[in-house]
């Protein structure tokens, strides 16, 4: 019996889906090597998918990108449920950027490889950008702040410069409390905050009719 159990446990079913097995295996092997190289054939060898399930799943390395981000969205929104935000918007939109690192946390190196790699691809960054900026509106939403219209695409841009240049941070704070990463994106909400304040006093402040 003891043999059997022994056996079983050397053969441990993969439950993950085939866009999990490709996700991962992309940010492997990004781990090791420039983003660019990597071909769709190799990943989906890398993660144990036939080429033809990949390629009706996720056919290139932009698509696996927007699907890491959908990951991520799942993971970070479907924790308010248990874990809602709390405090002022400035403290709710640090939480939940904080959560999207925490997510991502062990994928640096990768995260490093998509970086450098992506002024090489305008097109795909366009595109993976896009849908970037739809985790930001999505996250300003949880936080309570509108992202409606033309002025919501703009707090949405502003927010994903501010997740950018944090991003910077943390792919290379080795601190485990990632202290530079938190102080990057408290010093560019604080000033976000203080730009809206100051654009919302002179909206209120409109001069007098002559």
């Amino acid at each position: 019996m003891a043999a059997a159990k022994t056996k079983s446990s050397k053969h441990k079913t993969d439950n993950r889906s085939t866009e999990d097995k490709l996700i991962d295996a992309a940010l492997a092997l990004a781990a090791e090597r420039p983003w660019r190289t990597l071909a769709l054939p190799e990943i989906a060898d890398h993660a144990k998918v036939q080429i033809g399930e990949a390629l009706l799943s996720l056919p290139s390395r932009d698509r696996i990108q927007r699907a890491l981000i959908d990951r991520v969205d799942a993971e970070v929104f479907g924790s308010l449920k248990d874990d809602p935000l709390d405090g002022s918007v400035k403290d709710k939109l640090f939480d939940i950027l904080m959560r999207r690192f925490d997510a991502l946390d062990g994928h640096q190196a990768a995260l490093r490889s998509m970086a450098k790699d992506a002024a090489r691809d305008p097109l795909g960054t366009a595109c993976t950008g896009a849908r970037f900026l739809k985790s930001m509106a999505l996250s300003l939403q949880a936080a309570g702040v509108s992202a409606e219209g033309c002025a919501g695409a703009a707090k949405a841009k502003a927010l994903a410069v501010i997740q950018l240049n944090a991003s910077r941070v943390w792919m290379n704070d080795d601190d485990p409390g990632l202290a530079r990463t938190m102080a990057a994106l408290d010093k560019g909400l604080a000033r976000a905050e203080k730009l809206a304040s100051r654009g919302h006093r002179q909206d209120t402040e409109t001069p007098e009719a002559a």
